[in-house]
């Protein structure tokens, strides 16, 4: 290991400061060889109050003994669900001879088009010995000697900039590029995840379904569930961040008054699996659930004597589904011209003939205030989070991860306005 920092130019015109550190690293593993990765980082600054920075990275890891070496075992998953089995709702008169209702199943098309490719009829497996689609199943786990080192290529652009004008408030605003790309990350991906990613693919290509095996019937007998190289993984976005700080005087009393913003915009969010046969499996989800376009936060303080005062606004950009997910209008039937049944509707009755299920929330904003007290030796604090009882957006649960019609794990706030209090004390 290695690092050396060098001062290349100091107080020249568009010079003030000029240093650029690198740093190398080899690495040598006994089965998987060696490799070197390096660092260097560049700050310029052309005048005092900007600076320009950069950064560029790579990293090595090889698999550790668990994952190459993991004895080879198997269990039972006694809660597998199975998409391609007819659900409940969708048989007619269940454990009477009932058919297939294809008005009452709400799986999705891919749903249904990715168990054919598979072998297996989605609107019959099930209903001739009354099987449910929740059942238990052989998953195989272990260690892997074909797995591959994980490697990856990171870069940063950016400046920071520091007001020069007055000296009566300070205010500083930077943005900075970053582009981090992973290869070969070592994934042990759970068997519920290899069902899921296989039937609910929207281009019909997902790499996992080699992992899922079928025994004669149709049902899924065994699944392998090993370490696994997952191809590409790449995130790329830009942070922008300010701060502001001034003192007023209001009458004898200062108020010491602040802002931070931090925002946060995704432009990629992708990951790439390559099949035997050296298909592309790409999926990029940047501008969808859990990867919005924007999100960010703005503190806004104030400091009178031993008060601080706090309001705090959290924002979550406008997000929607994959457009390869996106259902066309449709009416609550199985409608031959779309293919789709459009079950969220409410109905001809209610003038709610054509719609199509809700995969999308729009742009969120969540309002918290706190005040404290600082003592001597302790410190008092109460507020509410979430003022306003903002409530996260509805959705459709067969179009987004959900409980009840809410979407779960993307940062929404599902408790509603509740109120705390604080109290500490330090000797």
């Amino acid at each position: 290991f290695g690092e050396l920092e060098m001062p290349i130019l100091a107080s020249k015109p568009f010079a003030e400061e000029l240093i650029l550190n690198v740093s190398a690293r080899y690495t040598s593993d006994q089965i998987y060889g060696s490799d070197t990765t390096g660092s260097a980082k560049l700050g310029w600054r052309p005048i005092p109050s900007l600076l320009l920075r950069a950064t560029y990275g790579t990293s090595f890891r090889a698999p550790n003994l668990r994952e190459v070496f993991l004895r080879d075992q198997t269990g039972f998953n006694n809660g597998l669900y199975d998409p391609c089995v007819v659900p409940d709702a969708a048989r007619g008169g269940l454990g009477e001879g009932g058919g297939y209702d294809p008005t009452q199943d709400t799986r999705e098309p891919e749903v249904l088009a990715n168990c054919r490719a598979d072998g297996v009829d989605p609107t019959s497996l099930g209903l001739d010995d009354n099987r449910r689609d929740v059942y238990s199943v052989e998953v195989a786990t272990g260690g892997s000697l074909d797995l591959e080192a994980e490697t990856s290529t990171s870069y940063t652009y950016g400046f920071a900039f520091d007001q020069p004008w007055s000296e009566n408030f300070d205010l500083t605003f930077g943005a900075t590029y970053w582009d981090i790309d992973i290869d070969d990350t070592i994934i042990e991906p759970s068997s519920q995840f290899l069902v899921n990613d296989c039937y609910n693919d929207l281009e019909g290509n997902s790499t996992f379904c080699g992992t899922i095996n079928r025994d004669a019937d149709g049902y899924i007998d065994l699944i392998n569930a090993g370490f696994v190289n997952r191809d590409n993984q790449r995130v790329s976005g830009v942070d922008v961040n300010m701060n502001y700080d001034q003192t007023f005087n209001i009458g004898s009393r200062a108020i010491a008054f602040g802002a931070d913003l931090v925002m946060t915009h995704t432009k990629e969010a992708s990951e790439t699996f390559l099949d035997d046969e050296g298909g592309v499996n790409y999926d990029d989800d940047a501008g969808e659930w859990g990867y919005p376009d924007w999100k960010g936060q703005l503190g806004l303080r104030a400091n009178v004597s031993d008060l601080r005062f706090t309001w705090v606004i959290n924002y979550i950009g406008k997000v929607d589904q994959d457009v390869d997910g996106i259902d066309p209008m449709s009416d609550i039937y199985d409608s031959p011209d779309t293919g789709f049944i459009g079950d969220t509707c409410k109905g001809p009755s209610d003038g709610d003939v054509l719609c199509r299920d809700v995969g999308f929330g729009d742009d969120y904003w969540l309002h918290s205030a706190s005040i404290y007290y600082y003592g001597d030796t302790w410190t008092l604090g109460a507020g509410i989070r979430n003022v306003f009882d903002t409530k996260p957006p509805l959705v459709d649960g067969s179009e987004v991860l959900s409980v009840n019609n809410v979407p779960i794990g993307y940062g929404y706030d599902l408790r509603g306005r509740t109120f705390f209090l604080n109290l500490s004390w330090r000797p």
